[in-house]
């Protein structure tokens, strides 16, 4: 007895110098983080000021009347100054036209021409500022939120709450009849996996045991499913040893596609993804470019491929979103921007999030009945400061339904509705059935004409237990 006395002291020690390296190196990493992240988000830009619209019309004034023979009876007023500029920067360029209702001169197309020129420059310019400021703040607000997340976890704060101070009670006191005895529990709140429990475990007696019969202990007595993390042993010895368990996800997603090009043969203007972004959530997306043919497909799949890596990353979808559209500053002021119909899943929760940026409607079938999701769409080229996603709690044997506009466009007057109806006709369960039965039913419709490339998605949900 004496000797397992002083094996728990010298255990108990050992655990608590290990607290203390723990907390001093977390701390250190937090004032990193904090320092860079308010780095990022205190950045000014330089006090350069552009050029606007009337010192744009001066600035040709100056290139374009200089050496003109009729400079001296052609000349340009203050109120023609004022007007030109205010006609530039409410309709984003001039016209001749537009010139001659101001002015009479002999120059109007090169005036003009120069004109929309630096216009153009000085927005661009104006975008990609705007565009670096932006993803300067976005990285800066991470850096600080997980400064602040190491300050919490080192500061004793994982085990604060109320609900992780009655978990760690209901552990301590499950595992303490079990074959197994828990030194010490540590909680943490993973954005991606949501509430993480760590057992500082060992077994008392016996032969050694299997962690998955710790997992299934947990689930019991958190009455939440759990399972063990990637990476950690499998079997739990005689020895403390850490071990890591994550809630198992609730639900998954079976998913079905369909995809035509508005001309056979030809590249498809649309295009799509839908895969699982880490083990918390489904993502699937729809992006339609501009037109159809081989320059809509390529940017539409920029504009996919750009998001899916920024999600992949871990990175939370309003940040991720506002990041993907920052990043269209830094194409050329001619590219032609694609749309996108975005829905995510939180696999725990089974909570649906939607966003619509210059897409149409999405649709929802449960028990039968289907309704079409009411959302507001973003025009494409947005810019404001809050982005207005939907969420919807979403239930197992629910299917949604994605869409892009040259669905509606081949049905004409009332697509939604005959959509809707043809959705609660079709009885098949599977997706990828359900999504080709749809499409035969849109092709058979009375005054059908495609005219433009089409994509459907269809999305089963269901309960993993």
């Amino acid at each position: 007895m004496e000797i397992a006395r002083k094996r728990e002291a010298e255990e108990s020690r050992l655990l608590q110098e290990f607290h203390e390296m723990i907390d001093y190196n977390m701390k250190e990493m937090q004032q990193c983080l904090v320092a860079a992240g308010k780095l990022f988000c205190n950045y000014e830009k330089d006090s350069e000021n552009r050029q606007c619209a009337r010192e744009i019309v001066e600035s040709v004034i100056l290139k374009e009347c200089v050496g003109c023979q009729e400079r001296n009876s052609c000349r340009f007023t203050v109120e023609d100054k004022d007007r030109l500029g205010q006609m530039m920067e409410e309709q984003g360029g001039l016209s001749v036209a537009d010139f001659r209702r101001c002015h009479t001169c002999q120059k109007a197309q090169d005036f003009v021409e120069e004109a929309n020129r630096i216009y153009e420059r000085e927005l661009f310019s104006k975008s990609m500022e705007r565009g670096i400021l932006q993803m300067r703040q976005m990285v800066g607000k991470q850096y600080i939120e997980a400064g602040q997340m190491l300050g919490e976890f080192s500061g004793g704060q994982f085990r604060s709450s109320e609900e992780n101070r009655k978990y760690y009670g209901k552990i301590l006191k499950g595992f303490a009849r079990s074959s197994m005895k828990v030194k010490e529990v540590y909680f943490y709140e993973n954005q991606e996996r949501g509430k993480q429990i760590y057992l500082y475990v060992k077994k008392r007696k016996g032969k050694e045991i299997s962690a998955r019969q710790a997992a299934a202990l947990l689930s019991e007595i958190v009455e939440m499913k759990m399972e063990l993390l990637p990476g950690q042993k499998k079997i739990i010895g005689h020895r403390y040893e850490m071990l890591g368990f994550a809630p198992a996800a609730k639900f998954h997603v079976l998913g079905g596609v369909l995809s035509r090009p508005y001309r056979e043969g030809s590249p498809n203007g649309d295009s799509f993804s839908m895969d699982n972004m880490g083990k918390k959530r489904f993502v699937s997306m729809i992006s339609d470019g501009m037109g159809t043919g081989a320059a809509a497909s390529a940017e539409s799949k920029r504009a996919i491929e750009i998001l899916e890596e920024l999600l992949g990353a871990g990175i939370h979808e309003d940040q991720a979103i506002r990041m993907w559209q920052s990043m269209f500053s830094f194409w050329t002021e001619k590219e032609r921007y694609a749309t996108l119909d975005y829905f995510q899943l939180d696999l725990f929760a089974g909570v649906g999030t939607f966003l619509k940026i210059g897409a149409c409607p999405c649709f929802l079938k449960r028990k039968g009945k289907a309704e079409m999701i009411e959302t507001e769409s973003l025009p494409v080229g947005f810019s404001g400061s809050q982005l207005p996603f939907y969420r919807k709690k979403l239930e197992s044997e629910d299917l949604i339904l994605q869409i892009s506009d040259g669905v509606l466009d081949a049905l004409g007057e009332g697509a939604q509705e005959k959509i809707r109806n043809y959705m609660e006709e079709i009885r098949a369960i599977r997706p990828q059935a359900f999504v080709e039965q749809l499409f035969h039913k849109i092709e058979m419709a009375e005054g059908y004409e495609k005219s433009d490339d089409m994509t459907m998605l269809a999305l089963g949900i269901w309960d993993k237990y």
